[in-house]
């Protein structure tokens, strides 16, 4: 079987000069190879190389998306889970409780012994799906290290040394249960 350069010199395409000039560099571009020890890159392999860093990269980003929705689904199954697990069930009563979300005023109707807790800081307010539910301290702390935007209403306890010594009004204290 002839080899290609023969067949291309029997149909006319190629002549005799033209081929022994393409041997000649073919043999010298591997004679630079053996010497050098380089690897000729055509521009086709470079197209794919370029092609290939740029599909890792759109990858990459695409990866990094989908576990930042992950990590966020995650973390608003963990916030359904422990408010579910922490809520007070029997806070109704017929004290209302004023609080403010998205810049409106709220309010639920509370028992007593809840109202003493929501001032003293025990228990606290906190919203999920347009929901209010009412938990304890430490779960709100937890809650918080997740996702802050869920907690509506902690009150710290202040303590009497952090008051003002200037206060004029320090001697006329303000009743916790009063209520407008």
């Amino acid at each position: 079987m002839a080899s290609l350069q023969d067949q291309l010199m029997k149909s006319g395409l190629v002549n005799k000069q033209k081929a022994k000039q393409a041997q000649t560099e073919k043999r010298r571009k591997a004679k630079q190879k053996k010497k050098k020890g380089t690897v000729e890159v055509s521009d086709v392999q470079i197209k794919i190389n370029e092609q290939k860093e740029l599909q890792k990269q759109q990858d990459l980003e695409k990866n990094q998306q989908t576990q930042a929705e992950l990590d966020a689904r995650s973390a608003h199954g963990k916030l359904i889970q422990m408010i579910a697990q922490h809520c007070e069930k029997n806070y109704q009563g017929e004290i209302d409780y004023h609080f403010t979300y998205d810049n409106k005023v709220k309010r639920i109707a509370i028992n007593e012994k809840t109202q003493q807790g929501l001032i003293k800081g025990l228990l606290a307010i906190c919203v999920l799906n347009e929901e209010f539910y009412l938990i304890n301290k430490e779960a709100a702390a937890r809650l918080a290290e997740i996702d802050q935007s869920v907690l509506v209403a902690l009150h710290e306890k202040v303590e009497v040394s952090e008051l003002e010594e200037d206060d004029p009004y320090a001697e006329f204290a303000v009743p916790d249960d009063l209520i407008w």
